[in-house]
């Protein structure tokens, strides 16, 4: 047993710092910074397994001395646990909230409630993954007041993270006034952005049941918020490629420049992989002044004496600036002769962001 919890240890500790859930009663103090810990223990076996979550919001700022001493292991044997977690100490960044409670315990002297009850029921959901998206069940209300500064990611996708807290966990030095700053110190996957801002008017976040959360590489924890529509636009676009060398057995790679709706004046960039029965798979990215853009390409290829002809589509996956968030399949064409110094391409269709 105590050799199956040390195993557990790295594993359970990056899912469950994004589980925090707790809020006080309505008409609490400000929440905004308010330090809290969170105790998480793992009871059973997957794929029956879950987690009870409690935190000291309402109770106390989470005493340093009472939770450097706490120990998670004793703690462990003590209450028939598979494993406890110590997270935090954390800041919360709303105004206020509601939220579902539960019972009240104490543990090593600090006061803390039942906010949350988390299943379990595979490996793959304790494994830490940063900027990756997991489903919290929990029911609660928060609220930043207009002129609140927010800290937010932005995914290519479209999708939106708010930050709820910061945590002390992997740099203990951390505070609120590192946080506009913060951005500068994290590895994002291509095309994210991190910004803060002043609200305009108050972000109030409501799950009933559920929410969405993601950690950056520092657990701080963010909640997406709900998706906007998105507009439709007519692309058309035109360019001109060279081949510029070969990444791998089957494979070129096409550089040049476009034109057109939506991008204007731009550059594109195709890694292109050759498979069976004259198909060919592969990567796209345009790159233009208001944005950049990217996705897939599948298409047939011909080859007519020294030319070459794909045919097919180009998906949209995601983009930055003005095309995050693009989506849509497009018509694709492609004529180069062999050599690959000649290369035309048409992309027609409909996209959304």
């Amino acid at each position: 047993m105590r050799r199956g919890r040390a195993l557990a240890v790295p594993l359970v500790v990056a899912l469950f710092a994004s589980s925090a859930s707790a809020a006080p009663r309505p008409g609490s103090p400000d929440l905004h910074d308010a330090r809290y810990c969170e105790v998480l223990e793992l009871r059973g076996a997957i794929p029956d397994a879950e987690v009870l979550v409690w935190n000291t919001i309402g109770l106390n700022d989470c005493p340093e001395a009472e939770w450097a001493a706490l120990d998670a292991a004793a703690l462990a044997a003590e209450r028939g646990d598979t494993i406890v977690i110590k997270n935090g100490p954390r800041h919360f960044l709303m105004d206020s909230a509601t939220a579902e409670i539960g019972r009240r315990h104490t543990f090593g002297g600090i006061a803390m409630r039942k906010v949350a009850t988390i299943p379990i029921h595979s490996s793959a959901e304790l494994v830490r993954s940063t900027y990756t998206e997991r489903t919290i069940e929990r029911h609660n209300t928060w609220t930043w007041e207009k002129g609140r500064r927010v800290y937010e990611l932005l995914a290519p996708d479209g999708s939106n993270y708010v930050m709820q807290s910061y945590a002390q966990i992997t740099d203990p030095e951390q505070s609120i006034a590192g946080l506009r700053s913060l951005g500068e110190r994290l590895t994002l996957p291509k095309g994210w952005s991190y910004r803060s801002r002043r609200l305009k008017r108050d972000l109030t976040l409501v799950a009933h049941g559920s929410a969405t959360v993601i950690q950056d590489d520092f657990q701080n924890t963010y909640q997406r918020l709900p998706r906007a529509p998105r507009e439709p636009h007519q692309l058309q676009v035109t360019g001109a490629t060279k081949s510029v060398g070969s990444p791998g057995p089957g494979m070129i790679e096409d550089r040049g420049s476009v034109s057109g709706e939506p991008f204007g004046d731009g550059t594109v960039d195709v890694v292109v992989t050759f498979g069976e029965g004259n198909t060919a798979t592969g990567t796209f990215e345009i790159d233009a002044a208001r944005g950049s853009a990217f996705g897939t390409i599948a298409m047939t290829y011909v080859i007519s004496g020294s030319e070459i002809t794909f045919t097919g589509t180009a998906s949209f996956s995601g983009g930055t600036g003005e095309f995050r968030g693009i989506k849509g399949t497009v018509d694709a064409y492609d004529h180069n002769t062999l050599d690959g110094q000649s290369g035309s391409v048409k992309l027609d269709g409909r996209v959304r962001y």
